[in-house]
């Protein structure tokens, strides 16, 4: 038995600002003002306390910390851990390391980083940031426990799926398989966890994230679901995931949830036999989740979803042109989104689309296109992303071999920047047609008036209006480009 001492931590805020830094959602969280569960965290504490090594959960997030607060917080707790691990974006990595290199310092310890930028850009990220020791590669829950099973942290030729330091020399391992077994994970460790900082958006319930799959077998190129979780589509069995919502309900009266995975409902048994058990075991949960639009044609399978308790939808749009999306390697056929987002309206699903604007190729009317096409959709929400090109992607390989990288900085790879340059884009213009496409979507009155529906006038006065003030202030301060109002 080991005797490390672990320190698992959801790193600070930047800036005053949360971040969403779990599986291949990469984004700032001030424009909702809430906070996501950290998952994988969760679950890790999960898996350590099963082998019942010696750890501390902290989301520094959350509970709105700085360094300086959890190092005293360690100190009265009397815990003085020898590794830190923590989940980090391509944006955060550089600001999340500087902050948890004060409690490195301090206590001496390690510091273990996984993510999918760690898997994306393993050499360089050790090479740019000398205060990470240890990078994960792929899946981290066996992998740290491989690290900790090792009495001094140091010699780690064996441990497969990371690259970490061995004096000066940056080391990468060969990677460890994926989890084939998924139903073999414990359920996550949410009693350690600040629950009532996790609410939804708009409505302000409580939730929490139940995952139910891993792998994508889709090659969308500016995803980062495949360095995540690989291509091949695992599940856990329905009758596993509606336990682990059973038991959530039970232990913390939670009733709202998310169920997470990077294609939930790709496989169509899966989610027949899930909302079968659910409508049995007659458990009244709220559930979205995120989908594509190809996966979505069945009118009795969307009326099981709905019975069951699914009331919104997240669906992966990208652009009005079919071809944009096939540059993508989106492959996703125009009608197929219209049909699913009629089905789902005439259920009574909300629908939520996102959809990306500057990607190479498109010129500045394809991007007032998207929005057109955005607005003739019965969507319920939407959101307007720049194109990001993030590294171990395809489309950064792309973005960098035709030389469309503006700046290759890290801290610029996210959503409120755009870092590609071509013959007919740049950031002020893709700026400018976002802002237009948040003006014209969610200042309809037909959009008001639904809202209202949705999610009942209280909970708009009381949640949405602040939200919103944050959103459009956030997403509108660009100017009108000329000729927008055109559309």
């Amino acid at each position: 038995m080991n005797s490390h001492t672990v320190l698992l931590i959801n790193p600070p805020r930047i800036n005053g600002f949360s971040w969403t830094r779990e599986g291949r959602c990469q984004e700032k969280e001030d424009i909702l003002g809430t906070v996501k569960p950290p998952l994988s965290l969760a679950l890790i504490a999960a898996l350590l306390r099963k082998n019942k090594i010696q750890f501390k959960l902290l989301d520094a997030t959350a509970l709105d910390l700085e360094s300086e607060e959890v190092c005293k917080w360690l100190a009265e707790s009397k815990f003085h851990p020898d590794a830190i691990i923590y989940c980090t974006t391509t944006a955060t990595i550089v600001a999340d390391t500087e902050a948890l290199s004060i409690l490195k310092k301090k206590f001496c310890a390690k510091l273990i980083a996984f993510g999918a930028h760690l898997s994306g850009a393993p050499s360089e990220t050790l090479e740019k940031i000398p205060d990470i020791d240890i990078g994960i590669m792929g899946e981290p829950e066996y992998t740290i426990l491989d690290i900790l099973n090792k009495d001094n942290l140091e010699n780690l030729d064996k441990v497969e799926g990371i690259v970490w330091r061995n004096g000066k020399e940056i080391k990468i391992t060969k990677n460890r398989p994926w989890i084939e077994d998924l139903n073999m994970l414990p359920q996550p460790a949410w009693d350690l966890l600040p629950l009532e900082k996790y609410t939804l958006p708009f409505i302000n319930k409580k939730y929490l994230i139940v995952e139910t799959s891993r792998g994508c077998p889709f090659a969308c190129d500016f995803c980062v679901a495949s360095i995540n979780h690989g291509v091949k589509f695992r599940e856990k069995r329905p009758e596993t995931v509606v336990d682990e919502i059973e038991d959530l309900i039970k232990k913390f009266n939670i009733k709202n949830f998310n169920l997470f995975g990077d294609t939930v409902t790709l496989n169509k048994k899966f989610v027949e036999k899930f909302c079968d058990v659910l409508i049995k075991r007659s458990l009244n949960i709220r559930w979205l989740t995120n989908t594509r639009a190809d996966t979505i044609y069945d009118l009795d399978l969307v009326k099981k979803m709905k019975k069951s308790g699914c009331w919104m939808l997240s669906i992966g749009i990208e652009s009005y042109n079919e071809k944009t999306r096939n540059d993508m390697q989106k492959k996703l056929e125009t009608d197929k989104i219209t049909q699913a987002i009629r089905l789902l309206r005439e259920i009574g699903i909300i629908t939520f689309g996102f959809f990306i604007y500057g990607y190479p190729g498109e010129t500045e009317q394809d991007m007032y296109k998207t929005t057109r096409f955005a607005l003739s959709l019965p969507l319920d929400y939407a959101n307007f992303y720049p194109a990001v090109p993030y590294p171990g992607t395809a489309f950064y390989t792309k973005s960098m071999n035709n030389g469309y990288m503006d700046s290759n900085s890290w801290d610029k790879m996210e959503y409120s920047s755009y870092i590609i340059k071509t013959k007919d884009l740049n950031e002020t213009i893709v700026k400018k047609a976002i802002s237009h496409a948040y003006r014209s979507f969610y200042l309809r009155p037909q959009f008001i008036f639904r809202h209202i529906k949705n999610i009942g006038l209280k909970n708009f006065f009381t949640g949405f209006v602040k939200y919103s003030l944050k959103f459009l202030s956030k997403n509108l301060k660009y100017a009108m480009p000329k000729g927008a109002r055109r559309l």
